[in-house]
């Protein structure tokens, strides 16, 4: 699948890619503050997440207007709560997930001196990740630890400043999201867990190579 979204990837590129583009490699990070979607269950639990943080690091090619890159990336949030069944009580545990994604971006060259906004989406892997969730004081439901693997996608928006021939800082947002988690837990039997959505504001550096 990986495969796949790589050269889907490519493909976007060379078909909005001007004839005679420069092509320059780059390599990129970004760190983020995530504020995380609920993430539910088809039991009708609910765990809600605190803000947590997303590290990236990419290496890539510019084409003129677009760019393509091969990303992978860390996030993480600790439960907040828990509720569900009439209940709402304390959560515990933490959610996770490692990516490895291909992305495409789309920079219009606009009359804006050195800044540069840009507009992306990617799709690839993720390894979604549950440790030892659980609701305080209730038995049965948990702590929970499970993990998938399998599709990811995020889009992404913002705007690049450029301070040199090489280095651009960057700032954005992006959303990203996991594949569903399917687990048992000991009171009720197998639980489908949804996929972890995350809303992230970001800065970062771009470098030219």
């Amino acid at each position: 699948m990986a495969m796949r979204a790589i050269a889907a990837a490519a493909a976007l590129v060379a078909f909005a890619s001007p004839a005679g583009a420069q092509t320059r490699p780059y390599l990129a990070g970004t760190a983020g503050y995530t504020f995380p979607e609920t993430v539910g269950s088809n039991i009708g639990v609910e765990a809600e997440t605190k803000r947590g943080y997303a590290v990236t690091g990419a290496a890539g090619y510019s084409f003129g207007d677009v760019r393509a890159e091969l990303e992978a990336g860390y996030r993480k949030s600790d439960v907040d709560e828990a509720r569900g069944l009439g209940l709402r009580v304390e959560g515990t545990g933490e959610v996770s997930a490692l990516s490895a994604l291909a992305n495409a971006y789309y920079e219009p060259r606009l009359q804006l001196g050195p800044l540069q906004p840009y507009i992306g989406a990617g799709a690839g892997i993720a390894r979604f990740k549950a440790r030892r969730v659980g609701a305080v004081g209730v038995p049965g439901l948990g702590p929970v630890s499970a993990s998938e693997t399998g599709f990811a996608y995020q889009l992404m928006a913002g705007a690049g400043w450029r301070v040199s021939e090489q280095a651009t800082l960057t700032a954005g947002y992006r959303y990203f999201a996991t594949p569903d988690i399917d687990t048992t837990v000991a009171a009720v039997g197998p639980v489908k867990i949804d996929g972890l959505g995350l809303h992230a504001v970001e800065i970062g550096l771009r470098f030219g190579l």
